[in-house]
C-alpha cells in the first residue's frame, strides 16, 4: 500500500493559497497605513493653513488673500473627507483578507491533517502485514521444531 498522490498535492496547493492570502492581507495593511499617514500629513497641514490664516487677519489683507486661504482650506477638508472614505473602503478589505487567511489557513491544516492520517493508515497497514508476517514464521518455525 502507497500513500495517496493526491494529498500532498492538495496540501501544496493549500499552503499556496495560504502565502497568496498573507500577501493579499500584507498588501491590505499597507494600503491601511499609507491612507493613515496621508490623513495625518493633511490634518496638519489644514492646522498649519488655519494658523497662517489666523496669523493673515492680524495684518492688513487683501480679500483673494482671505478666498485664497478659505478656498485651500475647504480643499484641504474636502480631500481628508475622501481619504476617510478611502480609509473605511481599505479597512473593510483589510478585514476581508484576514477572512480569506483565515479560511486559506483551515483548508492548509484540513490537507495537512488528510496527509497525515493517510500517512498513518499507510504505515500502520505496514506494521500489521510485518506483523502477520512474522507471526506466520514464527509457526512456521514453532510446526518445523516439533
Amino acid at each position: 500500500m502507497k500513500p495517496r498522490a493526491a494529498w500532498p498535492v492538495l496540501a501544496k496547493k493549500a499552503k499556496e493559497k495560504c502565502e497568496e492570502a498573507q500577501a493579499g492581507l500584507m498588501k491590505a495593511r499597507d494600503r491601511v497605513t499609507q491612507l493613515e499617514q496621508s490623513r495625518r500629513r493633511m490634518e496638519l497641514l489644514y492646522v498649519d493653513y488655519v494658523a497662517r490664516s489666523k496669523e493673515a487677519e492680524k495684518r492688513p489683507h487683501s480679500m483673494s488673500e482671505t478666498l485664497n486661504f478659505r478656498g485651500f482650506m475647504q480643499q484641504l477638508q474636502s480631500l481628508i473627507s475622501r481619504v476617510d472614505v478611502d480609509l473605511m473602503e481599505a479597512s473593510h478589505a483589510l478585514e476581508l483578507a484576514r477572512l480569506v487567511l483565515k479560511a486559506a489557513e483551515q483548508k492548509r491544516i484540513q490537507m495537512e491533517t488528510l496527509v497525515e492520517q493517510d500517512m498513518k493508515t499507510v504505515r500502520d497497514y505496514h506494521r500489521k502485514r510485518e506483523q502477520k508476517e512474522m507471526d506466520a514464521a514464527g509457526i512456521t518455525l514453532y510446526n518445523l521444531k516439533h
